[in-house]
């Protein structure tokens, strides 16, 4: 099922597939159980489990012992039982992943879920495990083995904003939350619940006497549905997970990791252009860091997250990463530049070949892919243990991780930009030193786009609520029931918009269009080195099929169609009235298949009032070559996967001579942002 699960995770995530909306399912009742259990699992996670949650008697009578023929498995269950009985994380200790002894629990409990032969004993299991191991071990087991599960295909997990709110959500409002659950009346609403809003500020609100221009993006970086985005993508892609015992497909792997990160680097750097803030700088290991990282969030501990001042140098204490880290970045160069990697057994692997991008992109990330991970290690795992500054772990129950040692909380750091930039150098300069593509590989003159038509392009700021009631303790879950508690924020959106493309072709045809938008540079409009030099930082919006008749072909494309988005996710307590309901009998209840993507508000960067320039560049070329692969995968749906590279034909520097191509079309467009009241619906 892995296998599935990740070519079709490239194929959506990563561009080069055809893509059909995944159509709504109506709900059995088999399905509405097992999201009813599964969803109630999560909630109140920081504590310990109500006596009168569903799961609670199962969870406190259950035996390994008398199930051990349920598991396909039995020396994974061994493994865990002595993990638990001498090795276990305390249960109000902080976890994260980037910490070996935490891992290694997560990889075993893991496991036990995954080889559970059926969902009873896999629920049954769910159940004790929450009540006996640590919350963040849970989740983490927990959500990956619901995503892997065939019996669990289409269930959706709670937005993990909703499901530790302290991550997503400062000090202030977690604490203003905890006032009102002890503060609050006995007298209810005509419904019964009594519902609360606390009202949300970013980071610079508190932090503008820092004079940190990167605060300027907090509105982005630090937005909730941007955060969960990323940490479903890396939960749902474990990199302690090998392919060989999980069918990972080992040819896809390295490249998703870079086509993700690369995807939000270019839509980041968009952002940082309608605030004036130009290039992401670079930085040396030796020299002070800039920028800082302040931040009022604070575990459920009580404990804040780790700090870093602005101009700091590398502490002492972080030397030894600085060696683990120079030596893999050498030796990963020199991979690039000779052209071969180097595997466990000295044996060389060219790695500029068809496969090459996924061979350097295991070995960056340091997964369980990886030709040789003792010699090139994880760029990616050395370089978050610096960058957060935070104290060094001897204890693993006494652990303070930093920001970018959880995937829910690294975009907030302005360095996980900074880092990303550095390590896509070492794929750019990769890209670069692949052949360029000829004006022949890129032109097909049976296709034409005539023109494009775009709507205007607004965006504006809205209010959103999200549900945070697991931010407090509750006594059972009729309390837990009786009140909701809503964090208002204000967050980006844009206005919907369509484009209308003009396509001649000259035969009938299936054809895939990409949408692309980048930079716009008017000092630069003439020069013929543009895509050579900025073709990195173009983010794609959408690709899609077409059947094109032969003549004139209008094509309309709905800016909400995006393949790669999704649209606002309901709230907790929206959602789980729906399924109640359904339960019930008193109305259905549809489900998609896609259920997980990139924030669909985030699609455009904010522009500016009275309008900012970027380039659309659209592109058209034949499926003669298509390739039938039909996956079917959590995070993008249905999905048919062509051959074509990841981010093509801008996965690589294009040329002068590739810009009179027929079917490709470049248009400058402008963005505006419209103020406070100025475009609500």
């Amino acid at each position: 099922m892995l296998k599935e699960f990740l070519v079709m995770a490239l194929a959506a995530f990563c561009l080069s597939e055809a893509y059909t909306p995944s159509p709504l399912r109506t709900a059995d009742m088999d399905y509405l159980q097992k999201q009813t259990k599964i969803y109630d699992l999560f909630r109140y996670i920081n504590q310990e489990m109500p006596k009168d949650q569903d799961g609670y008697e199962l969870g406190s009578t259950y035996e390994f012992s008398s199930y051990y023929d349920y598991y396909t498995n039995k020396a994974a269950i061994d493994y865990y039982l002595q993990k638990y009985k001498y090795n276990r994380l305390n249960q109000d200790a902080i976890f994260s992943i980037f910490y070996p002894e935490h891992r290694d629990e997560v990889k075993a409990l893991f496991k036990v879920f995954y080889y559970a032969k059926d969902f009873q004993t896999f629920y049954k299991t769910a159940c004790w495990a929450r009540m006996n191991t640590n919350s963040g071990v849970f989740l983490y087991a927990f959500s990956a083995a619901v995503s892997y599960r065939p019996d669990t295909k289409y269930i959706r997990l709670p937005t993990p904003y909703e499901v530790f709110p302290s991550y997503f959500f400062e000090a202030p409002v977690i604490q203003q939350a905890q006032y009102i659950k002890m503060a609050r009346g006995y007298s209810k609403a005509s419904t019964g619940v009594d519902n609360y809003v606390i009202y949300a500020n970013y980071t610079d609100n508190y932090q503008r006497q820092q004079y940190e221009n990167e605060y300027q993006l907090d509105y982005f970086i630090e937005d909730i549905g941007l955060n969960a985005y990323y940490y479903y993508c890396r939960t749902l892609l474990p990199y302690w997970l090998t392919s060989k015992d999980y069918g990972i497909p080992k040819d896809i792997r390295g490249d998703l990791y870079y086509y993700i990160h690369k995807q939000l680097l270019s839509r980041y750097y968009l952002e940082r252009l309608s605030n004036d803030l130009g290039e992401i700088e670079d930085f040396d290991w030796n020299k002070p860091f800039i920028p800082g990282f302040y931040s009022n969030l604070q575990y459920p501990n009580g404990v804040f997250f780790p700090q870093r001042e602005v101009y700091s140098q590398v502490p002492e204490y972080k030397y030894k990463y600085l060696k683990y880290i120079q030596a893999y970045e050498s030796r990963i160069l020199a991979a690039v530049d000779s052209g071969y990697a180097i595997d466990k057994e000295g044996r060389q692997y060219n790695i500029y070949s068809s496969e090459g991008i996924n061979i350097l992109g295991n070995m960056i990330e340091g997964n369980y892919d990886s030709y040789n991970y003792y010699y090139y290690g994880s760029v990616d795992y050395y370089s978050r243990q610096i960058l957060g500054f935070n104290w060094e772990c001897y204890n693993p129950d006494k652990c303070t991780p930093s920001a970018l040692q959880q995937y829910s909380t690294s975009m907030r750091d302005p360095a996980f930009y900074k880092l990303y930039k550095r390590i896509m150098y070492l794929f750019f300069r990769y890209k670069e030193r692949l052949p360029s593509y000829t004006y022949d590989e890129l032109v097909y003159p049976e296709l034409k786009i005539e023109s494009v038509t775009v709507d205007k392009l607004t965006t504006y700021f809205d209010y959103y609520d999200a549900w945070i009631n697991n931010a407090v303790g509750v006594e059972n879950m009729k309390d837990g029931q009786s009140f909701n508690i809503k964090a208002r924020q204000y967050r980006l959106n844009y206005k919907p918009y369509t484009y209308q493309i003009q396509v001649n072709s000259q035969k009938s045809t299936k054809a895939v269009i990409r949408i692309f938008l980048g930079p716009y540079y008017d000092y630069i409009q003439d020069d013929a080195y543009y895509f050579q030099k900025y073709y990195m930082n173009f983010y794609e919006l959408d690709q899609f099929v077409v059947n094109l008749s032969p003549g004139a072909n209008n094509i309309l494309r709905r800016s909400t169609e995006s393949v790669f988005t999704i649209p606002e996710d309901s709230t907790e307590d929206s959602f789980y009235r729906k399924m109640k309901k359904a339960t019930e009998g008193s109305e259905p209840f549809t489900y998609s298949e896609k259920l997980y993507g990139f924030p669909q508000r985030l699609l455009l960067p904010k522009g500016k009032r009275a309008g900012m320039y970027y380039k659309l560049f659209f592109y058209v070329s034949p499926l003669d070559d298509y390739k039938s692969y039909n996956y079917d995968f959590p995070l993008y749906g249905k999905i048919n996967y062509d051959s074509k590279p990841l981010g093509y034909p801008l996965d690589r520097p294009m040329y002068t001579y590739n810009y009179t191509m027929p079917n490709a079309y470049f248009k400058d467009v402008q963005i505006y942002h419209n103020y406070e009241g100025e475009y609500s619906s």
